[in-house]
């Protein structure tokens, strides 16, 4: 039996052991056909299938084509020929590389090695930046929430970043790699700029966010509450015990704290009617009118429910909290948030930074009952000894 557990721990650790090193598809979906690499910090070899090619520095550049389902390298004076995959691997400690791609005015730069691959049933290149984790989630937090808050808020950022990317770790498998760089998995532009983001990630390596199962939690965040955040459930099937509807005033006089959007009372009307609502009802003195009180889950009058979060999906609101008020000919849709405003509230998370609270009582305001751990404790735990 003590054989079986020491065997369990080892896969366990061996598991979070390969984490350390991820796959992101950058520039996900967009059809390259042709780049400059050009490194920026450190050295790279060049590895096709064939072995290696070169080794290039800051003072080269490479210029890689798509030509007839083949991947050509090209330096400014020599041809190298054509290959089916290539791979720039940093052999520096530290290595950075910059992207000059033909069809975006702006030039990023990513953080260790970049592969390209052939993407499979089209004529364009696959580009997946591998990367260490810490790297990848300095990058997210800057590309999620930019360079302005307090230092304390960066390193709750960081852990909740390395959770949600360890929890959705398979997203992308079956297309080569682990996660894209949209913010359906979390937004990734490259390396940050910023020295604070930077440091926050190594300040947190390793740590991550659990359940009382021992489980990574669905660490999921958004601009602004608008006041009071949501349930799981009311957004989501999954009801989660950590994701709990709570009053926040922290980012009530924040910059997204609250919307107006105005619609044609016709439109309105028309939707409304689409859901069941009677011609009565709609005559009636302020029948198209309707006041959330709190954060409700359904738009429920006359004989109607429609959930709201439908109703933000349908005419593409910021949230899924408002209120709605006639004007004449017109309606206004008078809101509160930015987000789906389930678990953590990031302009609410900033703001208590400022005033001082530790990133540890941020993240237990927004996420109930739950634990940080180090990956390492988590092989141990799950291990079951």
């Amino acid at each position: 039996m003590l054989k079986t557990n020491i065997l369990i721990f080892l896969l366990i650790s061996s598991l979070f052991a390969k984490t350390e090193i991820i796959n992101i598809g950058i520039y996900h979906k967009s059809k390259i056909t042709s780049f400059v690499f050009h490194p920026v910090n450190g050295a790279y070899s060049v590895f096709t299938e064939k072995g290696k090619l070169i080794n290039i520095d800051n003072g080269e550049v490479i210029e890689v084509k798509y030509s007839n389902n083949n991947i050509q390298i090209k330096s400014l004076d020599k041809d190298y020929g054509s290959f089916k995959k290539v791979r720039f691997i940093g052999i520096e400690s530290e290595n950075s590389f910059k992207i000059k791609i033909p069809i975006y005015k702006k030039v990023r730069e990513y953080e260790d090695n970049l592969l390209v691959n052939l993407h499979n049933y089209y004529d364009y290149f696959q580009l997946i930046n591998n990367i260490d984790i810490d790297n990848y989630v300095a990058g997210v937090v800057e590309s999620e929430v930019g360079r302005n808050p307090p230092p304390e808020y960066f390193k709750l950022q960081a852990i909740i970043c390395r959770t949600y990317a360890l929890k959705n770790i398979d997203r992308h498998t079956a297309e080569g790699f682990s996660l894209c760089n949209k913010v359906h998995c979390q937004a990734y532009h490259g390396k940050p700029k910023s020295v604070l983001i930077k440091e926050a990630a190594l300040e947190t390596n390793g740590i991550v966010i659990v359940d009382s199962d021992i489980d990574l939690i669905t660490a999921t965040f958004y601009s602004n509450c608008g006041g009071q955040t949501a349930n799981s459930e009311e957004v989501w099937r999954q009801e989660l015990y950590y994701l709990r509807t709570t009053k926040d005033t922290f980012c009530l006089n924040e910059n997204n704290a609250v919307w107006t959007k105005k619609i044609s009372k016709t439109e309105w009307t028309k939707y409304l009617k689409k859901h069941n609502c009677s011609e009565d009802a709609l005559n009636h003195e302020c029948g198209t009118e309707y006041f959330q009180i709190g954060r409700e889950q359904f738009y429920h009058k006359d004989g109607v429910k429609i959930p709201f979060v439908k109703i933000r999906q349908d005419f593409k609101l910021k949230s899924a909290q408002f209120d709605v008020i006639e004007a004449g000919q017109q309606v206004i849709l008078k809101g509160k948030g930015f987000g789906h405003g389930v678990g953590l509230c990031q302009e609410g998370a900033m703001r208590m930074a400022k005033l001082g609270y530790s990133y540890i009582d941020i993240l237990h305001y927004y996420y109930e009952d739950v634990h940080m751990v180090n990956l390492e404790s988590l092989a141990f735990f799950k291990a079951d000894f």
